[in-house]
């Protein structure tokens, strides 16, 4: 009778577990509405849900423990309402919105801030006829986002240098802009000599 009843306490038991490995739910973070990418993640964007992590799926979830590090990263897709919010949807740096292009322009190393990096805001000046007593100089753009940085490598680089940059000079820049803008970017490269100008983060226009 003893054998027996603790038989049944085992098998009550292990059923328990059973239940409780099944039902067992993490908290997650959810797309409160339709989020486009290119968007910068706000607090009231997300929402917290319940949702049981197999697999993959746990290394791919933001749960609701990553919210903080989420607010302010830029989404690299759309997330629609109701989804699931994973790594993947975050991208790791700029992203293009839908009315943007990215526009890369030549520049000369010495002509440029040498810790520029990408999400960096810069403004951009163009100077026509340098040099002469017609040349002039206006405000091209206000504002763009840094999208990438080319660099040219030398042939003669410091053995004990660790800046992973070392060796290397910039010998582009790609920005994202409004797609409005484009055109007269590429007619100011072809015909001008361009100056870009590091904007201080919270700095919302070019000040004379």
């Amino acid at each position: 009778m003893l054998a027996g009843v603790l038989l049944v306490v085992v098998s009550l038991a292990g059923g328990l577990l059973l239940w409780r490995s099944a039902t067992d739910t993490t908290p997650i973070l959810i797309a409160a509405r339709d989020i486009p990418p290119g968007h910068v993640i706000q607090r009231d964007d997300l929402t917290i849900g319940e949702a049981r992590l197999d697999g993959s799926l746990a290394s791919l979830a933001l749960t609701e423990a990553d919210l903080d590090a989420a607010v302010g990263r830029t989404t690299s897709t759309t997330i629609h309402a109701g989804e699931m919010v994973v790594h993947p949807d975050l991208a790791a740096g700029p992203v293009l919105g839908a009315d943007e292009v990215a526009v890369t322009i030549p520049v000369a190393a010495d002509t440029i801030y040498p810790g520029l990096r990408p999400t960096d805001e810069v403004a951009l000046l163009a100077t026509s006829n340098p040099g002469k007593l017609e040349s002039r100089t206006v405000t091209l753009l206000n504002r763009a986002t840094v999208f990438a940085i080319g660099l040219e490598r030398r042939v003669i680089r410091s053995s004990t240098s660790n800046a992973p940059n070392d060796g290397a000079t910039v010998a582009n820049i790609t920005l994202a802009v409004p797609r409005s803008e484009a055109e007269a970017i590429a007619h100011a490269v072809a015909n001008a000599t361009i100056t870009v100008v590091l904007l201080a983060p919270q700095e919302n226009s070019l000040q004379p």
